[in-house]
């Protein structure tokens, strides 16, 4: 899909390789919505791919109601994928079994790497060490966000 602001998009990955860094992987996806559906787990390759859709980004928006005390604002959506490498196991933990979640917070022991999500999922990876990498891949829709005085919400709904 086309846009006019194709420099939303992070050119670089991240790449995260301690836990030190982990407070900077929680502030990116927090939030954000994925499928369990499409969590992916190669064995042989050792690796878990997480696809996400982006929304709470810094990028431009269209303000589609303003009232007095809220506004709803419309936003491109970024497609993006979380790549965690050197994973020996991978196991999760799906009370609610609604299929789509969002990051709640990322954790790790020094054995088992924890996303825990809302509604209550969670993720829990055994890896070698920390490697893991966030990168966007395209822009992909639309979503609508209402921003409240101390609050915002969104749907995770995607529209084009």
């Amino acid at each position: 899909m086309e846009t006019a602001y194709p420099d939303i998009l992070q050119k670089r990955p991240l790449r995260i390789t301690s836990a030190n860094e982990l407070e900077k992987l929680n502030a990116l996806i927090h939030d954000e919505y994925f499928d369990l559906s499409d969590v992916t787990f190669s064995k042989d390759r050792r690796v878990v791919e997480i696809p996400y859709r982006r929304t709470s980004h810094d990028g431009p928006h269209r303000t589609v109601r303003n009232w007095l005390i809220f506004k709803t604002v419309e936003v491109d959506i970024i497609r993006a994928v979380l790549t965690i490498h050197n994973v020996q196991e991978y196991t999760f933990k799906d009370s609610a079994r609604i299929g789509t979640f969002s990051f709640n917070t990322v954790s790790y022991d020094g054995r088992v790497l924890r996303f825990e999500c809302c509604e209550p999922l969670e993720l829990r990876m055994a890896v070698s060490n920390i490697n893991i990498e966030r990168r966007d891949i395209e822009i992909r829709g639309k979503a609508r966000i209402t921003h409240g005085l101390f609050w915002s919400a969104d749907s995770g709904r995607v529209y084009t």
